[in-house]
């Protein structure tokens, strides 16, 4: 199973995700579920460096990415927000087609 870690701030700001694991749908390189949450995840790390110029702090490593946000100005909050708020969205989606496969976890620090 494919386990996302979102942590938010006490204004509900994402300040953090992790993903980590196999979704064991279907033999890895031909895995949809894994295949659709690593480019998501993925690509809002290019999004948040590349279009919206925020230096996160992240790291892919193997079946593992982590992605960390400094703190921000209004502005860029904003973008950010939208960003990590549709990957958000995304995964909820991705997540009700296949519930045994994987699962979003929220935290607030």
């Amino acid at each position: 199973m494919i386990k996302v870690k979102i942590k938010k701030d006490k204004n509900s700001h994402i300040i953090e995700y992790r993903v980590y694991g196999h979704a064991g749908f279907d033999e890895y390189g031909k895995d949809i579920v894994c295949s659709a949450v690593s480019a998501l995840t993925q690509a809002v790390v290019i999004g948040l460096k590349e279009v919206a110029g925020i230096e996160i702090d992240y790291s892919v490593n193997g079946d593992a990415l982590r992605c960390s946000l400094p703190p921000l100005e209004d502005y860029k909050r904003r973008e950010a927000d939208i960003l990590l708020n549709t990957m958000c969205l995304a995964l909820d989606n991705i997540k009700s087609s296949y519930p045994s496969n994987l699962t979003v976890i929220e935290e607030e620090v």
